[in-house]
């Protein structure tokens, strides 16, 4: 599909299939969504693709969705819908979104079943991330300024309070500068006092 551009027609088309469970004819299109006639461009687009297979020696025409044209609707669904939707589109959706809600009723699914809550990411999640993104897939040394700088949004006192929980769990070390004279005020002003010690540099080994 991200190589098949639809037109409105032809997305109409493929949909009204899956709605008549892969098969239909022109008769079958008007009494579901009221309209009977299939755009000339959009079947020779679909068959010349073969998403869509017509039998003309029957009257009206017998229109098949192939293998490959199911393929391509269900693709449809992770894609936008192309402009200048039309109303007959409006209603072959509804009709499609009516086939969503008759399966919830039979698997017994909820809406929140398919839109679950957002799962925020919890400070340690954050430092570790933020860590990550700093050393790579390395382990190594980080001025505890930067991984402030990325961390920002977050209360001070949370920050460290957190620090100090992974260092008791052994989940990362934090040490001091050692040469003291490369520090810098923001070096300082970053750095987290624990055991009587401003820690100013941080480490986790397993990533």
């Amino acid at each position: 599909m991200a190589d098949l551009e639809l037109t409105v027609p032809e997305f109409n088309l493929l949909l009204t299939l899956v709605h008549l469970r892969g098969t239909g004819t022109t008769k079958d299109f008007k009494a579901a969504f009221g309209f009977d006639k299939v755009e000339t461009p959009a079947q020779r687009k679909l068959t010349e693709h073969g998403l869509v297979s017509i039998d003309r020696t029957v009257r009206p025409y017998a229109y098949e969705l192939t293998d490959a044209g199911w393929l391509a609707a269900r693709r449809l669904l992770s894609e936008k819908a192309p402009s200048g939707v039309s109303q007959r589109t409006a209603r072959i959706l509804w009709a499609f979104i009516g086939d969503f809600s008759a399966h919830m009723d039979r698997t017994g699914t909820e809406l929140a079943d398919l839109y679950p809550a957002r799962v925020e990411p919890s400070t340690a999640d954050r430092i570790r991330k933020a860590y990550t993104e700093l050393v790579g897939g390395a382990s190594d040394w980080v001025p505890l300024r930067r991984l402030r700088e990325l961390l920002d949004d977050i209360e001070r006192e949370e920050v460290d309070s957190v620090l100090g929980e992974l260092l008791a769990a052994h989940e990362i070390r934090l040490i001091p500068e050692s040469n003291q004279k490369t520090l810098t005020e923001a070096d300082d002003r970053a750095a987290v006092r624990l055991a009587n010690k401003d820690r100013h540099l941080i480490a986790i080994e397993a990533l």
